[in-house]
């Protein structure tokens, strides 16, 4: 018996920094596991107004961006898949506030969906593979158990 579209458990990306550039990779994930992905809507005005009016001034403005593309997608989805994104290839670290997206949300916006936060972490041996399907068992037990 299919699932109709309605009743299934919807997770939101933003569409923003490294989550949209993995976007695909991740609906692909997600839709094998019976979930819907909702992206945010493409940036636009109201996004970024969203987003400066919820981070403190000294964010930049990638990070506002994001605010803005969480604010857009919260009320629509059951959970919202903010990993924690520390390094996808060896010896390269993503930004500090980058890393601290998901504490960052947390700390500025109320009534969130649950987050989905896990560690993307390539490593110091630079395994992308083992730390993508690290990542990936992560998020899945959350749903399976559910």
């Amino acid at each position: 018996m299919e699932q109709r579209l309605d009743d299934m458990v919807k997770i939101g990306i933003p569409r923003a920094l490294f989550y949209y550039y993995y976007y695909p990779l991740w609906r692909a994930f997600f839709n094998s596991m019976g979930l819907e992905a909702v992206l945010s809507p493409e940036t636009n005005k109201a996004i970024l107004d969203n987003g400066i009016e919820t981070t403190l001034s000294e964010a930049c403005l990638p990070v506002k961006v994001f605010f803005g593309h969480v604010t857009a997608i919260a009320d629509q989805v059951d959970y919202l898949f903010v990993p924690r994104i520390t390094r996808v290839e060896p010896k390269a670290y993503i930004c500090p506030k980058f890393m601290g997206l998901p504490d960052m949300l947390r700390a500025r916006l109320n009534n969130l969906p649950v987050l989905v936060d896990t560690v993307v972490d390539a490593g110091i041996n630079g395994d992308s593979i083992q730390c993508w399907e690290d990542c990936f068992r992560e998020v899945g037990s959350i749903f399976i158990q559910r």
